[in-house]
């Protein structure tokens, strides 16, 4: 008769073999997720963040990141199938559905407007109401920053003010030339001005306080419903980067430098640091219906939606953010 000893050791070994296969199975595969952003843009950093620090790969996925040159094309490479998900201005989306598509927003990256309108130090342009009559840089539309000022150009009676119109990310230059007085930048060329003397005349950013659907993540519905857990993984990895960012901004700004290694890092990390502030970057990803209705009033303002075309319920699937908000 076998000892016990003996039948303790043989299961004993039993297990450790066992334990060694398994150790030695491979691990499931991530499951693959690609997104086109828009542009490469500080503005987008929740998305960097989540890439950086492996936050997708926490969540199972392998999220392969392309930028389009254009909110349009992201949009159209995933309505081609090209991509699983795009990053751009939510109502980039809500016109491709109004002309056919199926696509709808479920996450926030951008919650407010980082759009800042700036004037050299010496200028006599103190205020908005100062603006009268003068030049103003801007860019060429489409642009959400042009139509905010076209809009508070229209809130404040200022039909009289021009607009000199040039390639987004050169908005600066005609006021360097004198052709325009002020000029409504992103960033971090607002920090690159303010370093060179120039100063803030209006902050878009404070005007909506955070609550603006600047730029989310669309997919198609049919995703939504056929892929429901890697959508749901993948706004899960985008939450966890916006608390990340809100409880631990150093990690934004190592990410931010990473990101835009030809920037000053101080001009770098001054745009992180403001955009936090001023809620830009969105504690969670949520989209409110109060914030997108911030966006959709403005398409309706510069008459490329119309009133009571497009609802909240039509263009956003906030179930995922709610999901991955919870504690």
């Amino acid at each position: 008769m076998e000892s016990r000893t003996m039948t303790y050791l043989r299961t004993l070994v039993g297990t450790a073999m066992v334990s060694g296969c398994l150790a030695l199975a491979p691990a499931q595969a991530a499951e693959k997720a690609v997104i086109y952003q828009a542009f490469q843009s500080i503005q987008y950093l929740p998305l960097y963040v989540a890439i950086n620090e492996g936050l997708f790969t926490k969540h199972g996925l392998e999220v392969q990141k392309v930028t389009a040159g254009g909110g349009a094309q992201g949009v159209a490479a995933v309505i081609g199938g090209h991509a699983d998900f795009s990053l751009q201005d939510p109502m980039t989306a809500v016109l491709a559905n109004l002309k056919g598509a199926s696509l709808t927003n479920v996450a926030m990256v951008v919650s407010g407007v980082p759009v800042w309108m700036v004037a050299p130090g010496d200028s006599p342009i103190k205020s908005v109401a100062d603006l009268k009559d003068q030049t103003i840089s801007a860019a060429l539309p489409p642009s959400t920053s042009t139509y905010l000022l076209q809009n508070l150009l229209k809130e404040k009676g200022l039909s009289a003010v021009k607009l000199n119109t040039v390639a987004i990310g050169t908005e600066i230059s005609p006021v360097t030339a004198g052709r325009a007085a002020a000029a409504t930048l992103y960033q971090p060329q607002v920090e690159q001005a303010l370093a060179n003397g120039y100063r803030i005349v209006h902050d878009f950013a404070k005007q909506y306080d955070g609550v603006y659907a600047f730029s989310t993540i669309d997919t198609l519905k049919s995703t939504v419903q056929k892929r429901p857990q890697m959508v749901q993984s993948f706004v899960n990895a985008i939450a966890d980067a916006e608390k990340l960012m809100q409880t631990s901004p150093q990690v934004a700004f190592k990410v931010a430098v990473a990101e835009f290694p030809s920037l000053d890092k101080a001009v770098v990390e001054a745009a992180v640091k403001r955009m936090l502030a001023q809620k830009i970057y969105p504690a969670t990803p949520s989209i409110s219906r109060q914030a997108f209705q911030a966006g959709l009033d403005l398409q309706i303002s510069i008459g490329n939606i119309k009133q009571g075309e497009v609802t909240y319920e039509s263009a956003v699937d906030n179930s995922f953010a709610e999901k991955a908000s919870k504690p």
